[in-house]
């Protein structure tokens, strides 16, 4: 059983429970580190998005893509999808738990559908869990993903217009963040963009900096963090800019910006 180790990494524990069906032995730390996600950002859609939240064959593929094998994701609708897991095996999905959307890999059906459930290993939580068709159709959305993986030629996978559009995406990131902190808005409003524009620096950022061994930015940026969160766990009142500092946050953008481009060289094809 493949295990979690890094906040939110239940799609890349997935993904090394998924290689395993394919004789890979690997784990979700060292598929972020192999496909360098700690670099890696983008935006989709007006939402911000890094690390673990990057996810899907456009992502996944950075790294089975050169190791031979591909993921692809197939579209299907709530109704068919008991059928389509029979025909298609091994596969990962998203189904809905208490705690929000979870990613899951179905392993088997004998009646009853198998699901190896990534969690960290210290949790208590199953590995596996057991659904009767209506449970996992009350666990889905209307229409859903599965990430399947077959064996394919290796190929070369060109990162460097992946880093550029990284380093743009960060800086408006950065750019959007000062917009949204030079006014003022209501408790809700914080709490409405705290995934699409906060979390990408803040949180997913810091933990991909944490894998990476990057102390000094991850320091920088858990202060910023800790500013935030100090803001949000009082009134909100006034703009966040009075107790989120700008200044710092843009010295520690900048230099994960350089962080990015110092590899970028050693990667052109």
């Amino acid at each position: 059983m493949k295990y979690m180790h890094f906040k939110a990494s239940c799609s890349y524990a997935a993904l090394a429970i998924l290689l395993e069906f394919h004789g890979v032995d690997t784990e979700d730390t060292s598929i972020a580190l192999e496909m360098d996600l700690p670099r890696l950002f983008t935006e989709e859609n007006g939402a911000f998005l890094s690390g673990p939240m990057l996810q899907g064959e456009k992502w996944f593929n950075l790294w089975c893509l050169p190791r031979g094998y591909t993921m692809s994701d197939i579209i299907v609708k709530r109704e068919a999808l008991c059928q389509t897991l029979k025909e298609t095996g091994p596969s990962m999905l998203g189904i809905q738990t208490p705690y929000g959307k979870h990613a899951v890999v179905f392993s088997k059906f004998d009646g009853t559908f198998h699901f190896l459930n990534p969690t960290y290993e210290s949790s208590g939580e199953k590995t596996e869990l057991l659904l009767n068709e209506d449970e996992l159709l009350y666990s889905v959305d209307d229409e859903l993903m599965l990430g399947v993986i077959r064996p394919s030629h290796p190929q070369k996978v060109n990162m460097v217009p992946l880093y550029d559009s990284s380093i743009r995406a960060i800086q408006s990131n950065l750019a959007a963040i000062i917009c949204f902190s030079s006014v003022e808005h209501t408790q809700e409003e914080y709490f409405a963009v705290m995934n699409t524009l906060f979390r990408p620096l803040l949180l997913d950022g810091i933990s991909m900096l944490e894998l990476a061994g990057e102390k000094n930015l991850v320091d920088e940026l858990r202060s910023r963090q800790s500013e935030l969160m100090s803001f949000l766990r009082g009134d909100c009142k006034g703009k966040l800019s009075d107790t989120l500092s700008i200044s710092h946050l843009q010295k520690a953008v900048h230099k994960y910006a350089s962080f990015i481009r110092a590899i970028k060289a050693e990667q052109r094809i």
